[in-house]
């Protein structure tokens, strides 16, 4: 499992051992190239020192012990003939004057020839030896570093332990919530780099309420719309169990139907909401509205027909938008579903589908009572139905509304032609990019 402390701490530490390495090699490089100048200048010293007295003496140790750690060798040459050298056995060859890097015996040496009139002065030193006194120097100034280093890790796993408790207790105060428990958690006191993340759960939460509430009340109005209905059914079952002949059994066996039709009806409007519900999955695809239209027009052309109503199409333009078929369906034939039952006979259901660079356009007119102004806030809301309308179901137009705002889309409600009946007009954006942010939405209500 991924821990962000276990990272913080890997990251950390090991940038802390990175620069303690880094720091380590810095120090021994500046050390050397330090060192190396003041060594040289010493050579230098050391000759000029000698060049001026008469005879060779033991080298001073200026608080050093150069025998020892620096390996100073010193050899003098009076008019070509090598007179002496300290210490014994430290002979090289003479080299040219100024200072030189020469390999013999096996080493590396640096060499200052200073020559005095007819006297000679080299004086060298191994380079392994002063490598030794650089690795020291370094050692003895980056090994305290290296000694806080556990330390330091003890502050960072301390102030990363302390740095994600807030985390801590949020993770703690979700797992002690109930299914049920949906209230906002508190923010007061986290961090401000928790904030934004506790705001997003926040609004989950708020977003998981709201949608369980919907589903609460749902059901519950659907229960409650349901009984009547089916209540009426079991009482039409058992007129027709009682009736004494045959045309009591017709006309009860007629009424059962319908009951049977009313309810099953109600039941299809019920799935049709539920399938429009924010929470459910859309299925996007290209729907052709113009074809999609007629389609509908061609299903309900036979009860227009039976109840004497003039169904069709006026404007048919060939549009194409990217939405939800089994969505776009249900709100195209409710509306004209709708436009049917409320208009009277020998009246006209006009459908036009038009096309635009931004957004397609469906209206629907009838030559019906229309809506007044009045009735237009309410008419969207679930199981309304005016004037005590018990015909419909008073689902027909709150699917109608869930199914345009699940396509970014709006409608708006106005009166038909001639100031006479109703005009529904739908908007939907023609491109898919404006569907998973639905414009603001400007219900008018039927």
């Amino acid at each position: 499992m991924s821990s962000i402390s276990r990272k913080l701490l890997t990251f950390l530490l090991g940038g802390l051992v990175v620069v303690g390495i880094v720091a380590g090699g810095a120090t021994y490089l500046k050390a050397r190239e330090e060192l190396d100048e003041l060594f040289d200048y010493q050579l230098a010293q050391v000759a000029h020192t000698f060049s001026r007295q008469e005879s060779v003496t033991p080298l001073p140790s200026s608080g050093i012990n150069y025998e020892e750690e620096a390996e100073l060798a010193l050899q003098v040459w009076e008019k070509g003939t090598f007179l002496s050298a300290d210490p014994p056995g430290r002979a090289l060859p003479l080299q040219r004057e100024g200072l030189s890097t020469v390999y013999s015996g096996g080493r590396h040496w640096r060499v200052f020839v200073l020559r005095a009139g007819s006297r000679s002065v080299q004086v060298s030193q191994p380079i392994e030896a002063r490598r030794e006194i650089s690795v020291n120097f370094a050692l003895r100034t980056v090994v305290p570093l290296l000694l806080t280093i556990p330390f330091f890790a003890l502050f960072i796993w301390l102030s990363v332990r302390n740095g994600l408790r807030p985390l801590i207790r949020l993770a703690d105060e979700i797992s002690r919530r109930s299914p049920a428990s949906l209230e906002p958690l508190p923010i007061h006191g986290l961090p401000a780099e928790v904030r934004p993340l506790v705001g997003r759960l926040n609004l989950l939460l708020e977003k998981l309420a709201h949608a369980i509430e919907s589903q609460k009340r749902f059901v519950a109005d659907a229960a409650h719309e349901l009984r009547t209905p089916l209540a009426v059914v079991g009482l039409q079952a058992r007129v027709l169990e009682r009736s004494a002949d045959d045309a009591e059994r017709t006309e009860a066996l007629e009424r059962l139907k319908e009951g049977v039709g009313r309810a099953a009806r109600l039941v299809g409007q019920l799935l049709a909401l539920a399938r429009l519900e924010p929470e459910a999955p859309p299925l996007w695809s290209n729907v052709a509205l113009t074809r999609l239209a007629g389609e509908i027009i061609a299903e309900r052309s036979s009860l227009a027909l039976e109840k004497g109503v003039d169904l069709g199409m006026t404007d048919s333009e060939p549009v194409t938008i990217t939405g939800e078929e089994e969505a776009l369906r249900a709100m195209v034939g409710n509306l004209v579903d709708n436009a049917v039952r409320h208009t009277l006979p020998g009246g006209t259901v006009d459908v036009a589908v038009r096309g635009g660079e931004r957004m397609a356009v469906i209206e629907v007119t009838d030559t019906g009572p229309g809506i007044p102004p009045d009735d237009r806030e309410r008419v969207f809301d679930r199981f309304f139905r005016r004037g005590g309308n018990s015909t419909g179901s008073g689902l027909g137009l709150a699917i109608v509304k869930s199914a345009v705002e699940r396509h970014g889309g709006s409608i708006t409600l106005g009166e038909g032609d001639g100031g006479k009946g109703l005009k529904v007009t739908v908007s939907l954006p023609c491109s898919g990019s404006s569907i998973h942010h639905p414009v603001a939405q400007h219900s008018e209500g039927i």
